[in-house]
């Protein structure tokens, strides 16, 4: 849940109709996601506008986005997947206009809702095979996409030596410091032996997988509910593509959790072969999400935000998201793993 950006709303309304031609009246904040995002209306229509921050993160957040256009309009021209969100470029061509320091990013808008984690659990059935018919696309969307957002899976644990850092500064942090890592500290203090388990759990599972050479698929790596929408006719729309990679099918398949054994008929129906799954890959991919969730926070607090309500909003998803999932992570996965077994 990002703060809302400094920028004056009519500003951006001006710069959206010199770079893009659009027409709005209105912009109004969005809450939710990981990055800043407004609704835009007017005469031209609707439209969701991503906002990102001239900060490390931002910047690496735009490369992925630029990435993710060629991948989109491969799914929709090809009829892999062809409810995803469209980027509406600017008159020049361009994914992505700067004012003030920051990219905006124009999407069409989609006339549904996130599923939430409730509706997410109610729509698995649906997702499988969206996610199955993705797989499958694999090599008809690599003969026309160069690069996915991100490289190709290489089994690492990109965050651990920033987040072992991080921890590290967390704990020798003087009197003085900014309030948001003052609160940041406090809130991880119960939490850092959990933490360790977690991040050795991690380290287990890539050093029995990463001499493995498994199938590469091209995954969208985070279909999670906020990810998922249903639009007004009732289709399933997955959306924030810019994490997208070649991984196993595994990188996709874990979020299912439990739910897995049970769905795997319909997503081998949906990929047109049989799948054996590989449990060690699957525990990789538990215990590195949640790090990499934590990971991502404690370094926007510490390194990336300059103002109060940007460590509160990360603060938040720490508290209500991360640290939850960091103490059910090992519930969980066992949990599937004795499914599987029984499968």
């Amino acid at each position: 849940m990002p703060a809302e950006p400094t920028l004056h709303q009519n500003l951006m309304l001006q710069k959206l109709k010199e770079a893009h031609g659009l027409s709005l009246n209105s912009l109004q904040f969005i809450p939710a996601g990981t990055a800043p995002a407004y609704r835009a209306e007017g005469e031209d229509g609707r439209f969701f506008i991503k906002v990102l921050p001239d900060t490390p993160y931002g910047q690496e957040v735009l490369g992925r986005l630029q990435r993710e256009l060629p991948l989109l309009q491969v799914l929709r021209a090809q009829g892999i997947l062809p409810e995803v969100p469209e980027v509406v470029l600017t008159l020049q061509g361009e994914g992505f206009t700067c004012l003030e320091g920051h990219a905006l990013v124009v999407y069409r808008w989609i006339d549904g809702e996130s599923l939430g984690d409730a509706g997410w659990l109610a729509a698995r059935n649906e997702l499988v095979v969206l996610l199955g018919r993705l797989h499958a696309g694999t090599s008809r969307i690599m003969q026309e996409v160069r690069d996915l957002p991100f490289p190709p899976e290489d089994f690492e644990l990109p965050f651990e030596d920033q987040l072992v850092q991080d921890l590290q500064v967390l704990e020798q942090l003087p009197d003085g410091a900014r309030r948001g890592t003052q609160a940041l500290r406090d809130l991880l203090a119960p939490h850092l032996a959990a933490i360790q388990r977690v991040l050795q759990h991690a380290r287990v599972f890539q050093q029995q997988v990463r001499n493995r050479s498994p199938e590469l698929v091209v995954c969208h790596t985070d279909a999670h509910g906020g990810n998922v929408m249903r639009n007004s006719s009732g289709r399933l729309w997955i959306i924030d593509w810019e994490t997208a990679r070649l991984a196993p099918r595994e990188h996709d398949l874990w979020m299912l959790h439990a739910h897995l054994p049970e769905l795997l008929p319909r997503y081998e129906q949906a990929v047109g072969q049989p799948v054996q799954l590989d449990s060690d890959m699957l525990g990789f991919y538990f215990y590195r999400r949640v790090l990499e969730d934590l990971a991502m926070d404690v370094r926007m607090i510490l390194h990336d935000n300059t103002r109060p309500e940007e460590d509160e909003a990360n603060l938040r998803v720490l508290e209500q998201y991360i640290l939850p999932a960091l103490h059910q992570v090992n519930t969980d996965f066992e949990h599937l793993s004795t499914r599987l077994a029984s499968r």
